[in-house]
């Protein structure tokens, strides 16, 4: 007469599937250790340098004009310091490349600096100020587009707003088209922050003529 094998114990085969278990996660920690690091990418870093260098060179007094930039609105899809590229309709998150900030920030920070480049004589910020600036600029970029076929695009608009409510409001758009390889996220960068400083000129170039020598118009300089 045969005689049945007992059945597997659970209490005998927990222990072998923790074991089991705790191989799988000892293979996969060294896995991620061993993979390449997350690098992190800023726009125009020697830019904001500058823009800080001039800033601290030229004295700031009551009557220099104020110009507070906001921070530039983008798609919701793109504000995240996940760097992106287009490939048709879809759109490719980089799994080892972020940027250092969020985009919407460090888009502010770089066209703030680019117009503090081009105006050293103004106090350009991108810091909320404690009395009504100058001017104010809001900006809006509703497309930014960098494409994995190298051509990239970006569409913008802006209101210059005055200190006097009395003086109106300037409005402007632009669309911005440009070329050039997006195969690595070093090149993307430098695309995305092509795009941002051919921006800054357009804002510059449609600015109050006034903004180009305000200290002819203060008369708060001193007497002859």
């Amino acid at each position: 007469m045969k005689t049945r094998q007992p059945a597997l114990s659970l209490s005998r085969l927990y222990p072998a599937l923790r074991a089991g278990g705790g191989l799988l996660l000892s293979a996969m920690v060294l896995s991620a250790c061993s993979s390449a690091p997350v690098r992190f990418y800023t726009l125009g870093a020697p830019a904001i340098a500058t823009g800080a260098e001039t800033a601290s060179t030229t004295p700031i007094t009551e009557s220099t004009p104020v110009i507070e930039v906001e921070r530039t609105r983008l798609p919701d899809y793109l504000d995240s310091q996940d760097i992106m590229v287009r490939n048709g309709h879809e759109i490719e998150r980089s799994g080892l490349g972020r940027w250092a900030s969020r985009l919407s920030v460090g888009a502010t920070d770089l066209i703030t600096a680019r117009l503090a480049q081009k105006w050293p004589n103004l106090f350009v910020t991108d810091q909320p100020q404690p009395d009504r600036p100058t001017w104010r600029l809001q900006l809006n970029i509703s497309r930014l587009d960098v494409s994995r076929d190298g051509t990239s695009a970006l569409n913008a608009d802006w209101a210059i707003i005055p200190q006097d409510s009395r003086q109106p409001i300037q409005r402007n758009r632009t669309i911005i088209l440009s070329s050039g390889a997006t195969g690595s996220n070093d090149n993307i960068a430098k695309v995305t922050e092509g795009l941002l400083n051919q921006l800054s000129d357009r804002i510059e170039a449609s600015w109050p003529t006034t903004a180009a020598q305000p200290a002819a118009s203060t008369g708060h300089h001193g007497r002859n």
